[in-house]
């Protein structure tokens, strides 16, 4: 099974390299995974946020970026607005 890392870049360069890295069966589910954590920093986020997953193979190839970004109001309240509209 493949080892896939996940290094994270932020806005403000910092660039936060995974040393441990997950094994996981395909490319696939390392998106999937990447594509999880970014949902979960969006949703913890009470600011504006954006950042990348950089998904790096076992030999530190880069295979695929999974970019994120959360802008303005959280899409709950947006969603509750439109429906109190009469």
């Amino acid at each position: 099974m493949p080892r896939f890392f996940f290094n994270h870049l932020t806005p403000d360069d910092k660039n936060e390299i995974d040393i441990e890295g997950l094994k996981l069966n395909s490319l696939n589910e390392a998106i999937e995974e990447a594509a999880f954590a970014a949902k979960g920093a969006v949703a913890l986020a009470d600011e504006p946020v954006r950042g990348e997953f950089v998904i790096e193979d076992e030999g530190r190839v880069l295979l695929a970026r999974v970019p994120y970004a959360a802008e303005g109001e959280p899409v709950a309240d947006e969603t509750k607005a439109a429906s109190d509209v009469k």
